[in-house]
């Protein structure tokens, strides 16, 4: 079961996993094992049909349109109740309502231009865990670790050149090094999918730099040359001033840190380039006053304060009630097919 697998994750464990993700947030279909589910064998950016996906469509035009809270909910449920999900623990807050408001925050900021494919694409399209277990393994053997990763988390390549990471005998992540044109090697027991070997050109201690064609960030790891690949999110290759390369959207240049209002979309500065988030999508406003309360970049307008944002979620039935903005909210558990709610000490979830 999930929890089993979170209680037993020890010091070794976290120490790869902490590897296996270090490179969660940045804009990558080939550099994080997240990440690199959602670029795809057709074009960058694009749907296993061919076509741009929402999220690339919109990052192409510098913007963020966020989901409805009602989506993070559903993508909630499914990720802090299915078992067996190849997505490393550390990447899936404890309990339902932790989830909803650190992925409403994240996805509703300037930065989710940067945020995991992964999450946004399988987790917030998924309408069943047999579903989000299948876009994740991006056509992987669910069944590919058996015998494997019994002591701790061992890396291998699969026969189709997918990078594994296995533990307790399942899939803790996967990475489609094919899809991004690498081939998946093993380093020190981890597999990693990389280009080939580091050049004179890009050594290992210099900073990223960006691909000829402006798409990919390119570095040397551990003598391997890996990519980070910017169009997979509809950004390309940025350097900034001190010479680090990074994703970026093609929005004007800027230096600030803070947000302002243009009508109701928020505009930030990532990486040197404005982000627009849009407020409206998620029925939330742009505002630089005090009144309401914030979620990423938006204000939720004059929420009341009906109940306690620190007070956990419990259960009622089969829902979960959780305070949120300032708002009481109730999650019905059999809107996903799940029987029941159930809180225990590493919180409030939906179960079968």
């Amino acid at each position: 079961m999930r929890r089993h697998r979170r209680r037993t994750l020890g010091a070794a464990g976290i120490a790869v996993v902490a590897v296996t993700v270090a490179l969660a947030s940045t804009p990558s279909a080939e550099g994080s094992p997240e990440a690199g589910l959602g670029a795809t064998s057709a074009a960058p950016g694009a749907t296993d049909g061919g076509t741009l996906s929402p999220v690339v469509s919109h990052a192409l035009q510098g913007e963020v349109v966020p989901p409805r809270l009602g989506e993070v909910e559903h993508m909630c449920a499914l990720l802090t109740s299915c078992d067996r999900l190849p997505i490393p623990p550390s990447l899936i807050p404890p309990d339902f309502k932790s989830c909803v408001t650190t992925m409403a925050n994240e996805m509703t900021s300037p930065t989710a231009v940067n945020f995991s494919l992964m999450m946004r694409e399988c987790g917030l399209g998924a309408s069943s865990c047999a579903g989000l277990r299948g876009c994740v393994l991006r056509g992987a053997n669910p069944d590919e670790c058996a015998g494997r990763g019994r002591q701790g988390v061992v890396g291998f390549c699969d026969v189709d050149g997918r990078a594994l990471a296995c533990w307790h005998e399942q899939v803790l992540s996967v990475r489609d090094c094919p899809r991004g044109g690498e081939q998946c090697l093993v380093v020190e027991g981890q597999a990693t999918c990389a280009l080939g070997p580091c050049s004179a050109v890009i050594p290992e201690s210099q900073k990223a730099a960006c691909s000829a064609s402006g798409t990919h960030v390119l570095r040397c790891e551990r003598g391997k040359l890996a990519s980070l690949d910017c169009a997979a999110f509809g950004l390309r290759c940025s350097t900034s001033s001190d010479g680090a390369a990074a994703c970026a959207t093609g929005g004007p240049p800027c230096t600030a840190t803070g947000n302002r209002c243009d009508g109701n979309a928020a505009v930030g500065c990532v990486n040197g380039h404005e982000v627009r988030v849009d407020c409206v999508s998620a029925d939330l406003v742009c505002s630089t006053s005090d009144g309401g309360v914030s979620i990423g970049a938006c204000v939720e307008p004059q929420a009341p304060s009906a109940c306690d944002p620190s007070a956990k979620a419990k259960c009622s039935g089969v829902d979960i009630d959780y305070c949120f903005a300032g708002k009481n909210r109730s999650y019905f558990c059999k809107a996903l097919g799940f029987g029941r709610c159930e809180s225990g000490p590493s919180g409030t979830r939906c179960v079968p």
